[in-house]
């Protein structure tokens, strides 16, 4: 389709003179005055086209060549071709001319500026016959050329992204003085872009290889086609479903016609005003030779609403119908996160998103996240009478990549219908305005694995039974006051009592709380912070995690993703991935942008990573998760959680490729899961075995399907049973002085020893002690002793003597064996 002209344009000549006079007399009659201020003197105008120069035009000012438009940005899952969710402040996409039809430059050239290919930025001839007209009849016909438009738009622009309101209002008043600068403008942009891309026009070169050329692509990408709708690209997305280029001859005379009144000819409010705007459009383009007659006719007797194919904007994460609280979760990295906030960046993060034609690919897996949609929707309806909730996050355990993160509630940031809520539950308050919930025994496996790297074993008996812990018995060496903790403390069992002596292993499987306090107060509480911290656990409130003996138990507020992340360790061998949204960000002049970057590194030995996931694959064989265990007999490790009084309940999994949270409770308060519905279901008590492990099934039966069914490395033999080492000599020394000895080597001293009469040890010190010194033992191993006393045993005859001196002998026998002789 041959443009108009193709013709060479030149520089400022004798025609351009004398229609740049008639323009500004124009201008003067149609104002009804002359401005003396703005006129030109007829000796500079005529020196300056003597010379051939165009200083008669300013030079092209800052406000037309430094505005970067503004463009939607898109968010995408990891393939990049679902789109989850559009942001913007004005709906644009800006693309090069030739990316937009043929059609849609004629039909714009025709019904705004039929003369474009002929004028030189403003058309004398144009603004003459508008004067008449104005001057001899009640019409008001414009004058604008398409470069005026340009030049208009881009002052408006430049103003709106400066916020500079006095701009806005020079911008677009309405005043002789206004309409002269435009002129002036427009042929100093003209010259400018000819200088730059040439005068001649290859007509058969899709691309812009010329001054006009650049003209009509900057205006069909910052003119307004709809309410918030920007640009040939948007709108054609908008009304037609199509990229720009694809648009036909109708299509393009719809979009056309639009820009003059993008209110009243709105082609989807106000179908009948379009058509006859686009047919005016149509009969421009049959005027000009870009239709046939029998085009027109078939073209302008079609309804609008027969070619519309209309798709919404999928605007802010309410549109994001799969992962609208993943999406929200993006946004605030994006807004937050320094990296897209550094110092001295043109645009902030928020401004990058509203604005900077960002193309976001995040780790969302879109079947993975749908299955977690399905899982918890089957689980707990979003508007439950209960008011309860759900929230699922799921990682990859290689790279902390979230491949779904989804709740049961709808998301909606007004909240204001039943069963929605603008927090996201799955991640803490600075990024969702969750307070976060009790882990409750989900915090066990950072219990075990402090208990497993301080040199304890699985196979290590520890009482079950319920007691009251002392504050004096409790070691937090960080604080530095052994008695940080006043009074006492006697916790109970929650989903089982399993109170007699049994394995750490056994204790694991069922979540036996009384044996895991038993296994704390054996442990430093500072050892057990510093491992939580390590394993990636956190306060969702952002506090620092509490050194109290509670800690045993998970009664810190922690969020689905940290959990998540806990059981992302064991199930990556000891190797922490923090958990990571983003894959790739690109700019809309497709820059490559810094993301957060991956941080994984190894905190925990693989040995003992291998020694928890073989306690929480018990769990799944003979616990509290033996009836959730994966389809087809996919290896799989996992731990139940029940906060006290049933308020949270919990279930955290794992297979080699695969790890998942879920959470349910009340999100608005501490209500205790007992006596309670759900989805239909009478639940007496409600433990993490009851909902939260089943849904945690159904998601990974699914999301695991199409994964190598992998199994877990068997754990040492060290973790399983410990490592003997030797036991150190406490004879000589006080019960008190021994107990620090043997806490420094890993074993117990017993509550009390038996009295031994002793001449050769002062009374109330050691005198023998089993295990023998140096003997090797297992850590976490109780050690015995004897003290001595200076009471002789009563008697009534000489054998006193004689049992004295055996009692010596003996002493001396156990003395020697303990110093020298240990395997």
């Amino acid at each position: 389709m041959p443009r108009s002209s193709s013709r060479p344009r030149t520089k400022v000549t004798f025609v351009q003179l004398l229609t740049a006079l008639s323009l500004f007399v124009a201008l003067s009659i149609m104002g009804g005055f002359l401005v003396a201020g703005l006129a030109l003197p007829a000796v500079t105008v005529a020196g300056s086209a003597a010379s051939g120069s165009a200083e008669l035009f300013e030079e092209l000012p800052e406000e037309l060549s430094a505005v970067t438009l503004p463009q939607q940005s898109n968010i995408y899952d990891r393939t990049g071709k679902h789109l989850l969710a559009t942001f913007y402040e004005q709906n644009r996409v800006v693309v090069p001319l030739e990316d937009i039809s043929p059609w849609l430059q004629n039909a714009v050239v025709s019904i705004e500026d039929k003369r474009f290919w002929l004028h030189h930025g403003v058309d004398g001839e144009g603004l003459l016959r508008a004067a008449y007209v104005n001057l001899t009849s009640p019409d008001s016909p414009g004058a604008s050329t398409l470069t005026q438009q340009l030049v208009k738009n881009t002052l408006l622009q430049k103003a709106i992204l400066s916020d500079d309101e006095d701009a806005q209002d020079a911008a677009t008043e309405v005043s002789l003085s206004r309409k002269i600068r435009e002129w002036r403008l427009a042929l100093a942009l003209e010259e400018n872009l000819d200088r730059e891309y040439g005068v001649e026009c290859d007509e058969t070169n899709p691309k812009v290889d010329c001054g006009k050329e650049q003209v009509l692509e900057q205006y069909l990408n910052i003119a307004q086609f709809g309410a918030n709708t920007y640009g040939a690209e948007a709108a054609s997305q908008l009304y037609f479903s199509k990229s720009a280029k694809n648009l036909n001859a109708i299509e393009a005379a719809t979009i056309a016609g639009i820009t003059q009144n993008p209110s009243k000819w709105d082609p989807i409010r106000y179908p009948e005003n379009a058509k006859a705007r686009r047919d005016t459009v149509l009969f421009q383009m049959y005027q000009q030779e870009f239709l046939t007659a029998e085009e027109y006719d078939e073209y302008s007797s079609t309804p609008v609403e027969e070619t519309l194919k209309v798709s919404n904007p999928k605007f802010s994460c309410v549109a994001a119908q799969d992962a609208p609280f993943f999406c929200d979760y993006v946004t605030k990295i994006i807004r937050r996160d320094d990296v897209f906030n550094q110092e001295g960046a043109e645009l902030t993060g928020a401004e990058l998103l509203s604005r900077g034609g960002l193309d976001v690919i995040t780790t969302l897996d879109l079947k993975k996240q749908k299955a977690a949609n399905q899982a918890l929707e089957d689980a707990l309806p979003a508007d439950d009478p209960s008011g309860w909730a759900m929230a699922l996050v799921s990682l990859d355990p290689d790279t902390g990549q979230i491949v779904a993160m989804a709740q049961s509630k709808t998301f909606d940031p007004s909240a204001e219908e039943d069963g929605s809520t603008a927090i996201n539950y799955s991640v803490d308050r600075e990024w969702g305005g969750s307070r976060g919930f009790s882990p409750g025994s989900t915090f066990k496996p950072i219990i075990l694995t402090e208990w497993l790297d301080s040199g304890h074993s699985l196979m290590q008996n520890v009482s079950g039974a319920q007691k009251a812990y002392s504050g004096t018995s409790w070691k937090a060496s960080c604080l530095g006051n052994p008695n940080f903790y006043y009074g006492t403390w006697s916790p109970g069992n929650v989903e089982n009592a399993f109170t007699y002596t049994q394995t750490v292993l056994k204790a694991t499987a069922n979540s036996v709380n009384t044996a895991y306090v038993n296994m704390a107060n054996q442990l430093d509480l500072c050892d057990i912070r510093d491992t939580a911290e390590k394993l990636g656990f956190q306060r969702a409130d952002g506090n620092e995690i509490e050194v109290v003996p509670s800690i045993a138990l998970g009664t810190q507020n922690a969020s689905p993703l940290t959990m998540a992340q806990v059981a992302q360790v064991f199930a990556n061998e000891g190797v922490r991935c923090d958990p990571i949204a983003l894959l790739s960000v690109t700019d809309a002049n497709g820059k490559e942008l810094d993301v957060p970057p991956q941080n994984c590194e190894r905190v925990i030995d693989k040995e003992i990573a291998d020694g928890v996931v073989y306690a929480m694959q018990e769990v799944m064989k003979s616990g509290s998760g033996k009836y959730v265990n994966l389809a087809d007999g996919r290896a799989a490790a996992g731990k139940t959680g029940t906060a006290n009084n049933n308020t949270h309940t919990w279930f955290m999994g794992y297979t080699p490729n695969l790890v998942a949270t879920v959470w349910l409770g009340n999100p608005n308060e501490d209500e205790p899961g007992q006596g309670i519905t759900l989805n239909g279901t009478y639940y007496s008590y409600l433990y993490g075995s009851s909902l939260a492990a089943p849904t945690w099934k159904a998601y990974m039966d699914v999301a695991t399907a199409d994964l190598p069914a992998d199994g877990f490395d068997d754990a040492g033999s060290d973790v399983l049973y410990g490592k003997p080492v030797p036991v150190p000599s406490i004879i000589g020394m006080t019960p008190e002085e021994a107990s620090g000895v043997v806490s420094a080597a890993g074993f117990r001293l017993a509550d009390s020893g038996s009295e031994v009469y002793s001449t050769e040890y002062a009374p109330g010190t050691i005198v023998s002690q089993s295990p023998s010194a140096y003997y090797k033992q297992v850590p976490g191993s109780t050690v015995s002793y004897s003290v001595a006393t200076d009471k002789a045993p009563k008697s009534e005859d000489s054998s006193d003597n004689n049992n004295d001196k055996n009692n010596r002998d003996n002493n001396n026998n156990d003395g020697n064996n303990n110093r020298g002789r240990g395997n």
